[in-house]
């Protein structure tokens, strides 16, 4: 039941962060992360999941380094594009570098989540 509430968590804090990117109203993203923050907490408390086991443990640092290489890769790709080939990116404003980092971190997120469940089966 806890994965459950944890997906949930995850869905409205990156559709928040998916509203906020997609409209000039900035209260969605902050809204969706409280939200999904107080999913987690409450439903800790209440179905007790607090311990990890030693698989648990290498699941979760399989899955985060698999989407942190994943991401970096990403980036240098794209760096390389924008740099070496052709110039997509050009010269950004505050809010559209905020906006990309915002989308980055749910995409990180994304991964993280696909790769957790990817492993969760394999092991």
């Amino acid at each position: 039941m806890f994965t459950i509430w944890h997906l949930t968590a995850a869905v409205v804090a990156v559709g928040g962060m998916i509203v906020e990117v997609l409209t000039p109203n900035t209260n969605p993203g902050l809204v969706g992360v409280v939200i999904a923050m107080t999913i987690l907490f409450s439903a800790k408390r209440r179905y007790g999941t607090g311990t990890f086991d030693e698989r648990t443990m290498e699941i979760h640092r399989k899955a985060a380094s698999a989407a942190f290489r994943l991401t970096a890769v990403g980036l240098l790709i794209i760096w390389m594009l924008n740099r070496y080939l052709h110039p997509v990116i050009g010269t950004m404003s505050g809010e559209e570098v905020s906006d990309g980092v915002g989308v980055l971190i749910c995409l990180m997120l994304c991964c993280y989540l696909g790769f957790y469940y990817h492993y969760m089966r394999r092991m």
